[in-house]
């Protein structure tokens, strides 16, 4: 990102694809990392998503997230992120630690709840991406990683689903997982015709790393002996900083307002719905381009 005015190492710096980050999100930093780092352990959250390493469980959402409004000093502290030893000591006693699984029962579409991981992923359909892309996605993994191509389907036909890509694995896991992905996610890339494409659905091949991420976790839990264990994931509203007690209190009285908001909506424009969508889309959209005017302001 050009805009690092805390002077981060990068993920377009070394061996990397940082240039497809609209399209593979998250996915670059995980390549950077595995490319460019040598560690013991290596670990992924993002995008306003953290492992808690609380001893405490705390109430989740349809996605088994727990969702929080803001990034304070009181909630990192509350799910663990700063008691390094407590982390160090957890992770060093396992071969990997993951997320909670969610139920696909819970978990809204666009067409309503649905039983099985495939039928949950095809609800999405013209939406996250194309349910060929998902037939693909079996056909590569046929071709390219067949040792894995009886996990997928059983993966696919179950009703619990993996996803968020937030894990900490050792080593010998996390290249394993790197070398079942990527390959695949770049003949994805090659394959598609994303003409016509949102930008939502221009990021298929993230979507379709998100399952193959599923299948992988499901294949070393279910068909090989590995001391896997689990972690809550936090979900935060709001992770920019604070500026301050009453900036704290805007957050707090703006997160209950849209909860509120949201929840009278809901029956209008359930969650996962197309309609629900093309607000969001509208939405973002219009702050974009307020945005991009109280900037040119700022430059005059």
């Amino acid at each position: 990102d050009d805009k690092n005015p805390m002077h981060i190492l990068g993920d377009d710096t070394g061996e990397h694809i940082s240039e497809r980050r609209m399209s593979f999100c998250e996915f670059t930093v995980q390549y950077w990392a595995w490319k460019n780092w040598n560690a013991d352990y290596y670990g992924l959250c993002h995008y306003r998503r953290y492992l808690s390493f609380s001893q405490r469980r705390f109430k989740t959402d349809e996605y088994n997230m727990i969702y929080t409004p803001s990034l304070t000093p009181g909630a990192k502290k509350r799910f663990g992120f700063l008691d390094r030893p407590a982390m160090e000591t957890f992770i060093s006693g396992c071969d990997g630690v993951v997320s909670e699984y969610a139920e696909v029962s819970r978990i809204p579409t666009p067409k309503g709840k649905q039983k099985t991981v495939r039928a949950m992923w095809e609800a999405y359909d013209g939406e996250f991406l194309v349910k060929q892309s998902i037939d693909l996605l079996f056909q590569l993994i046929d071709e390219m990683a067949p040792e894995y191509s009886q996990s997928a389907r059983e993966y696919f036909e179950g009703t619990v689903h993996r996803g968020f890509n937030c894990f900490v694995l050792k080593k010998e896991l996390f290249e394993r997982l790197c070398q079942f992905q990527f390959p695949i996610m770049f003949e994805v890339e090659k394959r598609l015709d994303t003409t016509g494409y949102t930008q939502t659905m221009k990021r298929t091949p993230a979507f379709l790393g998100e399952v193959l991420y599923g299948i992988f976790l499901y294949h070393i839990t279910a068909h090989e002996q590995w001391n896997i264990q689990t972690c809550q994931l936090v979900f935060f509203q709001n992770t920019e900083r604070i500026k301050g007690q009453v900036d704290l209190l805007r957050r707090y009285l703006w997160d209950k307002t849209d909860r509120l908001l949201r929840a009278v909506a809901a029956p209008i424009f359930p969650k996962g719905s197309r309609r629900r969508e093309q607000l969001k889309h509208i939405f973002y959209c219009t702050t974009a381009a307020r945005q991009r005017g109280v900037a040119q302001i700022n430059e005059k």
